[in-house]
């Protein structure tokens, strides 16, 4: 087995792994309260619009001699099902956290969306059925092109990072509030920081052994992929911090 293909397994296994903590921290403490219901909800629409987008690179990209194959996004099977991993963990996640009480039989009451968020998350909804719109209407004018799957993507791609940028947020504030990281699993920022690393890496791999290497086109192309690689690692190192800054004291 070569590095790219273990690296492949690496990020997949430590991203895949990562969700796991927090429902298990929340059912041991028998309360979601260490969560943001806004990171949540967030994180939630974030992998489905990543799903969707590798959804389309995997299987409904069209193989054509003629087109470049820089062009074409350094996506496998490993993101796909991580990713649709994810989404069914995160959306258990989110009965923890919204209807814990209820579903879990769990300590305090429901958590309700900021109204700031809730107003981005209902502002990227209407965008990507915006952009599913025009894609389809483009698809039908001039028919399948992989440049067209390529930009709808790529913007699916923008949203999903816009999502991480933003659901990052409300969790660092959350634990700034309480002063505290108790309930917060260290574990799943691991497993994170492994896998964004992984992730990087065996891109970099993936680009070196093409004829024009690290081009610009080739970066475009990728950019997804690196863009959420990175604000993933930019984050958790922040969540590192306040680890070491707050501990797991009470508030």
């Amino acid at each position: 087995m070569d590095l790219e293909k273990v690296l492949g397994y690496c990020y997949v296994c430590a991203w895949s792994i990562s969700i796991y903590p927090p429902l298990w921290n929340n059912w041991k403490r028998r309360s979601a309260s260490a969560m943001s219901l806004d990171f949540v909800m967030l994180n939630s629409v974030g992998y489905f619009y990543l799903i969707c987008s590798l959804w389309l690179q995997l299987f409904h990209w069209q193989e054509t001699e003629m087109e470049d194959n820089s062009l074409r996004p350094k996506v496998t099977h490993f993101d796909f099902w991580y990713c649709l991993h994810g989404f069914v963990m995160n959306l258990v996640l989110t009965t923890q956290v919204l209807w814990g009480t209820t579903i879990w039989k769990f300590q305090g009451g429901a958590a309700r969306m900021k109204a700031v968020y809730r107003r981005v998350l209902l502002g990227s909804i209407l965008m990507a059925v915006i952009l599913l719109i025009q894609f389809v209407y483009q698809n039908t004018i001039q028919g399948w092109s992989n440049q067209n799957t390529l930009s709808f993507c790529n913007h699916l791609f923008l949203l999903k990072i816009s999502m991480s940028l933003l659901k990052y947020i409300p969790q660092v504030k959350h634990n700034y509030d309480r002063k505290s990281m108790r309930g917060f699993p260290i574990q799943s920022v691991m497993c994170d920081v492994l896998g964004g690393v992984c992730s990087m890496w065996q891109l970099a791999i993936q680009l070196s052994k093409e004829a024009r290497g690290f081009t610009f086109v080739a970066l475009i192309a990728n950019f997804g992929k690196i863009g959420i690689a990175i604000v993933t690692l930019f984050f958790n190192f922040i969540y590192i911090s306040q680890w070491i800054i707050y501990g797991e004291q009470s508030k």
